[in-house]
């Protein structure tokens, strides 16, 4: 049996009636708490509940971790936030930092995506030919915004200089 794939995306395309665009997210990543290194919140842009109960499932398998959970504070709000805080696991003197754990756990939940993904691209090739797409799509429009970005600066420039001459040819004037 084949599967075929019907999702078709382009940068430029549409939305449908009950698509929301979300506005992205203003800090990528943030660190809050103070005091020991211990117990940290981690802010992070543009994730929502996918990431944020998968990386919560992880961090709890380790036993380094006392507490882990996390909340998105609103739906319309493009963040999630991460709670660590660590314990003194067995066999070692110390507790982590929640840095530690979070990177630790970050790692392990890419593996297991990873793993996940060769063994679907394996039984599914087509699933690899999409996946390839995809990343080649992404990569036109990430090409795209950054020629957009470059002409904008071009045309700042060019307006900074006009801007100079303009003022030139008014002293030039008074001079006259």
């Amino acid at each position: 049996m084949r599967v075929r794939s019907s999702l078709h995306l382009s940068p430029k395309s549409k939305m449908s009636v009950n698509e929301v665009k979300l506005k992205a997210a203003t800090i990528p990543f943030a660190i809050r708490g103070t005091g020991p290194t211990t117990s940290r919140t981690f802010c992070i842009g543009d994730e929502d509940h996918t990431l944020g109960n998968a990386l919560r499932h992880v961090l709890m398998q380790n036993h380094a971790v006392g507490f882990c959970g996390y909340s998105v504070p609103h739906p319309s709000e493009p963040i999630m936030q991460v709670r660590v805080q660590t314990v003194v696991p067995p066999g070692r003197k110390e507790a982590p930092s929640a840095i530690q754990v979070l990177k630790e756990g970050c790692q392990s939940l890419s593996d297991q995506c990873s793993i996940v993904l060769e063994k679907l691209e394996n039984i599914l090739p087509e699933t690899k030919e999409d996946r390839l797409r995809m990343e080649q799509i992404l990569l036109e429009y990430a090409a795209e915004e950054s020629d957009e970005e470059e002409m904008l600066v071009e045309e700042e420039a060019e307006d900074a200089a006009d801007d100079e001459n303009m003022e030139e040819v008014i002293e030039d004037a008074a001079d006259d």
